[in-house]
């Protein structure tokens, strides 16, 4: 340590497991008090990110020798830990992160596997076939120099076939086992244990935790593991406008907007300005959306004019002097369901006396108010709708007419306008039918956010919670096959989630020697730091690569200081290429 003023706030230290960390004074800090904390656990103890433990000052000499006291660290276990230090009577003045790697090994004897010399390929786990014949389908891998395997999720899949969309994050994909045989996780260990060994091949694999597919059993059984209308009433406007977009899909597939230029086939721009006018003259004017964000004008002015005539007078300890009146959004989020506060309105509008004259012209001051608010909110819901309409209209231009993207055929039901944003479990009605639905929380729970990706957003923000207007905006990028999971702040917030999720990260690293960590810049913070804590608990050693592109260095730090990351991925192709990989430095933060 250096002078404490000087020393940098939160410093990044970098080693190997198996090193020594000692932290010593430096000569402005002799002979004043300085305590040391960590995160690190002691001896026979399990980790837990907020429990800190004093360390002890040790003095070689035997005498009380500031120049060569030191405190110390055995750093055996491989992650992310911090350490705090103060002075005194304050305490923290500084402190920083310990990020310790870990110690790779391989082959019969053991060897050590620098973590500078790692060589990795990417296989597509559903391409390799029964278990028994991968081997045989693996050692090119092995002739041709490498040393590591990283295989994509072998999990039972999604409804969509995709790697990263997982139906059941327990149980090995039923595809690996061939008739009358069933292989099971056990058999996956043998299998690496045996590359670990005779081939000098080590074998990691991903773990998925932001999303699990739209089809999952347990999803359907526990759907307060996702972002629905019950434990997420902020997302019913976005809802709606989803519904109302899948009806003006089925009405296109079946022909029913041709005479007014909008074919099932799009194939130019006056398509495209077809659907814009669909949306303005159609859509919007008939789902209302700025309903969700207003207030009841003549009910808030009578309950109003009640307190007046009552001779309420406002309570100026609640306002704290003159308080701007505006509307207090409905958490619920129901139609017109969003109030004032009272004690500001009466703040606000005094009357000159207490006859019903003066008291009409007061609530008639409140009415116009309401009004210029309900129309500021209106004007903003407007301006979500422009941005919806021109995500709308970008993605079908891309998708149907570019000549750099697919040029989907007709619009179908199988093949929507754009990708719905929410499941839908029920049969199709009118649109009038479905938005019942919205008011009956044992349908509505079912209706579960997909997951996706957002354009140049925040990736230390969740898109899905309250504050965010992604799905409103229709920004995101869906991923329809799968559901975004929502973890809250903590396991008392979904106690299955989390269960079910440690559960899913100690089988994976059970038998694996590390994790790619999928989608890594849109995992929560918290989610991931704890489920790498239960996987290094499993395996002290154990090597952690992230998928991880917040385009700044800055946050790519934040992520490696907390999660203990060893490599990050810069750039990635399918099978038969190798990742490439950035090995995290010692940076201060």
């Amino acid at each position: 340590f250096t002078h404490i003023s000087k020393i940098c706030p939160m410093l990044l230290l970098c080693f190997c497991s198996g090193f020594e960390l000692q932290f010593r004074l430096g000569p402005t800090l002799q002979g004043k008090h300085l305590h040391v904390h960590t995160n690190y656990p002691a001896e026979g103890e399990r980790f837990e990110r907020h429990k800190f433990r004093a360390l002890d000052w040790i003095n070689p000499t035997g005498r009380e020798d500031d120049s060569d006291k030191f405190c110390t660290l055995d750093l055996k276990i491989s992650g992310s830990y911090q350490y705090y230090f103060g002075h005194g009577d304050k305490e923290k003045s500084g402190g920083g992160y310990i990020v310790v790697d870990p110690v790779l090994r391989v082959g019969a004897d053991n060897h050590v596997l620098p973590l500078d010399c790692i060589s990795i390929q990417t296989y597509l786990s559903k391409c390799l076939g029964a278990l028994d014949e991968w081997l045989d389908r693996l050692r090119v891998t092995k002739e041709t120099g490498y040393n590591m395997i990283h295989f994509t999720p072998l999990q039972t899949l999604g409804e969509s076939r995709s790697c990263y969309s997982l139906a059941d994050q327990l149980e090995l994909n039923p595809d690996f086992s061939p008739p009358g045989q069933t292989y099971t996780w056990t058999d996956v260990g043998n299998l690496v244990e045996k590359m670990k060994n005779e081939w000098n091949m080590l074998c990691i694999t991903d773990v998925v935790y932001n999303h699990t597919a739209a089809n999952s059993k347990w999803i359907k059984k526990h759907p307060e593991c996702g972002y629905n209308l019950v434990n997420s009433p902020h997302l019913k406007p976005a809802w709606v406008l989803d519904r109302a977009l899948w009806h003006i899909t089925c009405a296109i597939a079946d022909g029913k907007y041709e005479d007014r230029g909008l074919p099932a086939l799009i194939q130019n721009h006056e398509h495209l300005h077809a659907i814009r006018g669909v949306l303005w003259q159609d859509v919007f004017p008939k789902i209302k959306l700025w309903e969700f964000f207003q207030v009841k004008v003549e009910p808030t002015v009578e309950q109003f004019r009640d307190l007046l005539q009552s001779g309420a007078k406002p309570d100026r300890s609640k306002t704290e002097g003159r308080q701007q009146l505006k509307i207090i959004q409905d958490p619920q989020y129901r139609r017109f369901g969003n109030t004032v506060d009272m004690n500001s309105a009466l703040e606000t509008f005094v009357p000159h006396g207490n006859s019903p004259g003066a008291i009409e012209d007061c609530c008639n001051w409140l009415r116009r108010r309401l009004e210029e608010l309900n129309g500021e909110q209106y004007h903003e819901i407007q301006h979500h709708q422009e941005q919806a309409t021109n995500c709308i209209d970008g993605t079908v231009s891309y998708e149907r007419i570019a000549d750099h993207g697919p040029k989907l055929d007709p619009v179908t039901r199988k093949h929507p306008l754009v990708t719905r944003y929410f499941t839908f479990p029920f049969e199709d009605a009118t649109l009038e039918q479905d938005l019942e639905l919205m008011n009956q929380p044992e349908k509505s729970c079912h209706f579960l956010a997909h997951n996706g990706w957002v354009m140049g957003d925040d990736p230390l923000r969740n898109f899905a919670e309250p504050g965010s207007n992604v799905y409103i905006r229709r920004e995101l990028i869906c991923w329809d096959d799968s559901v975004k999971l929502r973890y809250g702040s903590g396991p008392e917030d979904c106690p299955y989630l989390w269960a079910h999720m440690q559960k899913y990260t100690e089988i994976t690293v059970k038998h694996f020697v590390g994790v790619r960590l999928d989608n890594c810049h849109s995992t929560p913070l918290h989610v991931a730091e704890a489920m790498l804590a239960a996987a290094r608990s499993v395996r002290p050693n154990l090597y952690v690569i992230a998928e991880l592109f917040t385009g700044s260095e800055l946050i790519d730090n934040v992520f490696v200081n907390r999660l203990g990351i060893t490599s990050l991925i810069r750039g990635m192709c399918s099978l038969a290429f190798h990742y490439l990989l950035t090995s995290c430095c010692a940076k201060p933060v």
